[in-house]
């Protein structure tokens, strides 16, 4: 860390908005890059307390659907301590893992294993500090020269600190369908699958043998993964699971399938024009959204079927139903179901909603917006988005703005997954190692390729 020009704020090369696995990943790259790194300072903000990641859905058993080699580091660095394979030697696991026979972890391991990996580069975040406004600043030539990010810590105090670049990695927004009010979200009714966990708490306490009304809405992993939790966790509860199509559909996890995973599909799809972007986009939709895979189908089919077999009706399944409205009502909540068939509308009254719903992650939550008039965009609004994840600015904009997740227009599933974790951030931290410091000569520096970064 340095102090900006004029003796003004702290002073970075990159402030990274953030610290999930897209800016960890980034750090562990950079600590072990070695003199091509020398003097490059890397900070990040992280609004939480310590390093988290979706701790409202640790189910127990739930798994990764990534193999766990595409960890932090290993697709661009195998030789790196930060790597999952180190996790698990420096937890005496290794054996007992191989003994597994397999490539997925429990999404409880690998949430540990970031949290080991974070606790060693600690030094490269500040937690408890929540980022609010990104501001340009401008030379005497009226060129933007620098960043300043305006954050406030836990104790409501405001500070300022300015960057050369800045990376973007705020996470998605829940996505909460039209028609649900806020009040329902406010007194814990309805809850996203975000805040599964803790909202789904109150009903643990109040007895889990209570006959509880739930409804599940969604068609993907985590509407399948809850889906089965609250049948097992309350095995009094009416549970139906609604969503829009005829059934939950497997994911494609086809190894030709899975290649638009590979860096080359990302140069493939970059390179291509907006529509057949779009097309692409649609044609391997079910390679990660609305998609379950395997092993939770089976499971939620058998919850089903022994149903049959005993008796009883708890557990539903809605097809071809569509959630439009839920209101809270006397301690329940009312929620407007719609068959996508007949048109008609029902009202359902449940002890709660929760919303699989998924998350937005354009625009990146509204950080970009004091450098939107900077920003250059296509014919239909979209974001321009360089190969290397940074925004395309005006001529008179020098800094680069990173973008993590919001980038899937132009650089496909990939950019909100897990799957090219190491590689997006690695290409983000060659462009910053390549790109002159504010007001210094550009001296070239070496790219982090290959087995020695």
């Amino acid at each position: 860390m340095t102090t900006a020009p004029g003796g003004r704020h702290p002073h970075h090369r990159l402030l990274g908005i953030g610290f999930g696995p897209s800016h960890l990943s980034m750090s562990a790259l950079h600590a072990t890059a070695g003199p091509a790194a020398a003097g490059t300072g890397l900070h990040f903000l992280e609004s939480r307390d310590a390093f988290s990641w979706h701790p409202d859905m640790l189910l127990p058993g739930a798994r990764m659907q990534v193999a766990f080699l595409k960890d932090l580091v290993t697709p661009r660095d195998p030789t790196s301590p930060y790597s999952f394979v180190n996790y698990l030697v420096s937890k005496g696991r290794l054996e007992p893992f191989l003994n597994l026979g397999t490539l997925n972890p429990t999404r409880r391991e690998y949430v540990d294993y970031f949290r080991w990996a974070a606790g060693r580069l600690a030094h490269y975040v500040t937690y408890g500090s929540t980022a609010e406004a990104i501001r340009p600043v401008s030379g005497p030539d009226g060129r933007v020269t620098r960043l300043e990010v305006d954050h406030r810590g836990p104790d409501g105090t405001r500070r300022t600190v300015s960057a050369d670049h800045v990376s973007l990695a705020p996470g998605g927004t829940p996505v909460v369908p039209p028609g649900v009010e806020a009040r329902t979200l406010e007194d814990g009714t309805v809850f996203h699958s975000s805040t599964f966990l803790g909202g789904v708490r109150s009903f643990h306490d109040r007895g889990r043998e209570l006959p509880y009304r739930f409804l599940v809405v969604g068609a993907g992993q985590s509407a399948a993964e809850i889906f089965r939790y609250l049948a097992g966790e309350f095995p009094a509860a009416e549970v139906t699971l609604a969503h829009r199509g005829f059934a939950l559909m497997p994911a494609n996890s086809s190894a030709l399938a899975n290649a638009i995973f590979d860096p080359a599909s990302v140069d493939l799809f970059h390179g291509a024009g907006a529509v057949r972007r779009r097309s692409i986009l649609t044609e391997l939709r079910g390679t990660n959204y609305a998609a379950v895979d395997d092993e939770d189908i089976t499971a939620v089919a058998e919850l089903l079927y022994d149903q049959e077999v005993h008796g009883g009706q708890r557990l539903k399944l809605c097809r071809f139903t569509e959630l439009t409205g839920a209101r809270a009502e006397g301690g329940l909540v009312t929620a407007a179901l719609r068959d996508l068939l007949t048109g008609t509308t029902r009202g359902e009254r449940y002890d709660a909603v929760v919303l699989a719903t998924g998350y937005d992650f354009r625009e990146a939550r509204g950080l970009l917006a004091g450098v939107d008039p900077y920003l250059l965009r296509d014919e239909d609004g979209e974001l321009l988005v360089d190969r290397d994840y940074s925004a395309r600015t005006d001529a008179s904009f020098a800094p680069r703005v990173f973008l993590h997740g919001a980038a899937e227009h132009t650089h496909g599933l990939t950019s909100t997954l897990l799957s090219l974790l190491a590689h997006r951030a690695g290409d983000i931290l060659d462009a910053v190692l390549d790109t002159p410091a504010a007001g210094h000569q550009h001296l070239t520096t070496p790219r982090l390729e290959g087995v020695h970064v």
